[in-house]
């Protein structure tokens, strides 16, 4: 693993650095009740710029940890284009194992002088939403389809966008659609806001919601062009085994924000 990039596996389960990202990993009920690992992951590398989600199986959770890895370690020089992307992407995605599927949504910010500029790549049910902060209006958004890494040897493609300043990207696996509907969020609930109330807003909407089953929720916010100042190594959480989820359980709560926050 790179040294540019800290890895996180049981002490925190979300990090904040106020005005550039947030990044929140919840495990999910039966999980916890069972023992099982948790198989979302979360990647924010600053120093290339790449933010993505992975969520892989309950049988092998570190499916996801794995695949964001390899797509870190691979970065020996950044690609420039869609097709480039596509490539490197697609290599990534020829040596993932099948039994180590995974879901992968992805942006890449380019920045060239006063234009900027994103790649957006995503295979399987998690989520990727561009929004405009100003009037919170949609820019773009992923949707579901069945190109899972380890299932499929090719991602299928890579968009790039252009990107104005005062944006607000949204990244989250598909749990969090159980909070959407369990809890009446909607992501207008998390644009608005300051990254930490839109954190602690999610935390507080899982911990009052008693006996509701959820499955594991990630999600990772961030701004643009706030995150292009942040002067921090990047981070690669998520994808914990059962023995590290078990110390997860015995050492925090989901109603006490100084166990799980950290910030930056």
């Amino acid at each position: 693993m790179s040294m540019s990039i800290i890895e996180l596996h049981n002490d925190v389960r979300a990090v904040i650095a106020d005005g550039a990202f947030a990044m929140l990993l919840i495990t999910g009920t039966d999980k916890v009740r069972c023992g099982y690992g948790n198989g979302d992951s979360l990647l924010l590398d600053l120093d290339h710029k790449v933010f993505a989600v992975a969520d892989a199986t309950e049988r092998f959770p570190h499916g996801s940890r794995l695949l964001l890895s390899n797509i870190v370690n691979g970065l020996h020089t950044i690609p420039q284009s869609s097709d480039e992307w596509l490539s490197f992407l697609n290599d990534i995605y020829a040596n993932q194992e099948y039994h180590l599927k995974s879901t992968l949504s992805l942006i890449a910010l380019q920045k060239l002088g006063s234009i900027s500029r994103a790649f957006i790549a995503h295979g399987g049910d998690s989520s990727l939403q561009v929004y405009n902060r100003q009037n919170k209006s949609l820019v773009y958004k992923t949707s579901v389809n069945m190109n899972f890494a380890g299932r499929s040897k090719q991602i299928g493609s890579v968009d790039c966008i252009q990107l104005q300043d005062q944006v607000r990207v949204i990244l989250y696996s598909d749990g969090f659609h159980d909070i959407i509907r369990h809890c009446g969020v909607v992501l207008d609930d998390v644009l608005g806001v300051t990254l930490m109330d839109a954190i602690t807003y999610i935390i507080d909407k899982v911990g009052n919601l008693d006996s509701k089953e959820y499955d594991d929720i990630s999600l990772l916010l961030f701004d643009i062009p706030e995150i292009y100042t942040v002067n921090s190594k990047g981070i690669l959480m998520g994808g914990t085994t059962r023995l590290q989820e078990q110390k997860v359980k015995e050492s925090i709560s989901i109603h006490d924000y100084n166990s799980l926050i950290r910030i930056m």
